[in-house]
């Protein structure tokens, strides 16, 4: 034993093994016996046919066989027919009352009042044990058993109510080992479902931030690329600019997307430790978009620290998916406002641009799949016990998003 440890750890180990071989024999021995109960039944028949023979062994007459089979070989349909089983035994034991011979295989009467009682309701157990207890009450009358008719009748009555509370304990037993199995099945399914709802929550997340970010990169990017070929031929220098900021984005983009993914990874090499962007990174953002050629402002006022983390990615993502639609889907835009207000009930943020709102395209063409930008704001809004609005205005096209702190 190591110095300081429990003096009590040597013995306890071998006797933990004993007993965890021991259950793991009873649960084979109690599935094999399950699964083949008629061929179990007849050896058990069989093992009371031998023990009661020997009591026929100086009987010339046949009758005495004949009624000894007719005891035990229903045993072999005990399991499966308990109260059929039952009532024949009952009326071959009457018969033998009626030809008063003594037979040693009376003992399958206590084995199909116990097979009864493991199988049936309790009101069926107690009058097949009421009805046994007449039949102990005409043997102990005709036999003498124990010596008097009243220490027979002792005698039998404390077999039959011995045999009685057997089978309602095996019942008992029985019933919760099946509530035990359905319990355990049943939590194995909510864990099963829990897992696949947890995993269709992950990819919905993922979705959605491949959706904010890959789009919005592209977004730029298109935009960037269309300036720099407008610009090749009469301005080189700003269309090599627009160029490089096309590679810059397209570096981003893929960084990014390398931290999504990261969290798929089937080998676990990615923390996850990647910090998700906020308030700060809104300044860059509005950097970006003017890259495009658009004049892009951003306002934030009120008090804008100790936010919560998801506030603040909440109000950087609404307002990435709005100036994203605005590449995408903005006729002829020139200017988009970004303007963030902090108050004590929450966050307001206001995305606007001068596009032609007239011209957008409300929906997908047929055949191909809708946009999820305004429903993923909306989503990221609710998450946080938000709103989020969308519409057009006499100017162009506008997304107001309220958030309250705290409201999650």
């Amino acid at each position: 034993m190591a110095p300081g440890g429990d003096p009590r750890a040597g013995p306890a180990g071998p006797r933990a093994r004993l007993r965890s071989a021991a259950t793991a024999a009873y649960l084979r021995a109690t599935r094999l016996v399950g699964t083949h109960a008629l061929i179990t039944d007849a050896v058990f028949a069989m093992l009371v046919a031998v023990l009661s023979t020997r009591w026929l062994t100086a009987q010339p007459s046949p009758r005495p066989w004949l009624l000894q089979a007719g005891l035990i070989i229903p045993l072999m349909w005990r399991r499966r027919y308990p109260a059929i089983t039952f009532a024949v035994i009952c009326a071959v034991a009457a018969a033998q009352w009626f030809l008063r011979i003594e037979l040693a295989a009376d003992l399958s009467l206590l084995v199909a009042l116990s097979t009864l009682a493991t199988f049936r309701p309790r009101q069926v157990s107690l009058a097949a044990a009421g009805i046994l207890e007449a039949g102990a009450v005409l043997a102990s009358v005709r036999w003498n058993l124990a010596g008097s008719w009243l220490s027979s009748l002792v005698f039998l009555s404390g077999l039959n109510a011995a045999s009685l509370l057997l089978g309602i304990s095996l019942r008992t037993r029985r019933i919760l080992i099946v509530s035990l199995t359905e319990r355990a099945e049943r939590l194995e399914r909510e864990r099963d479902q829990q897992a696949l709802i947890a995993a269709a929550a992950e990819r919905t997340r993922i979705a959605r931030e491949m959706h904010d970010v890959i789009g919005h990169r592209l977004a730029v990017i298109v935009n960037l690329a269309e300036g720099a070929g407008a610009k090749l031929m009469i301005d080189p220098p700003r269309a090599a600019s627009a160029i490089a900021s096309v590679a810059e984005v397209g570096r981003q983009a893929l960084g990014e997307a390398r931290s999504l993914l990261g969290v798929l990874r089937a080998d676990g090499t990615s923390d996850g430790l990647e910090p998700q962007p906020g308030l700060d990174r809104l300044a860059d953002l509005v950097a970006q978009t003017s890259a495009t050629g658009l004049t892009a402002t951003l306002d934030c006022q009120g008090d804008l620290a100790g936010l919560p983390g998801e506030i603040e990615l909440a109000v950087y993502r609404i307002a990435q998916e709005a100036i994203t639609n605005t590449l995408k889907h903005a006729v002829t835009p020139s200017t988009v406002s970004v303007s963030v207000l902090a108050t004590s009930a929450g966050v307001h943020v206001r995305v606007s641009d001068d596009g032609q709102p007239g011209r957008r395209p409300p929906a997908a063409p047929a055949g191909l799949c809708p946009g999820h930008g305004l429903a993923g704001m909306r989503e990221r809004a609710r998450v946080c016990g938000g709103s989020v609005t969308a519409g057009p205005t006499a100017t162009g096209w506008v997304v107001r998003a309220q958030l309250p702190i705290g409201g999650r």
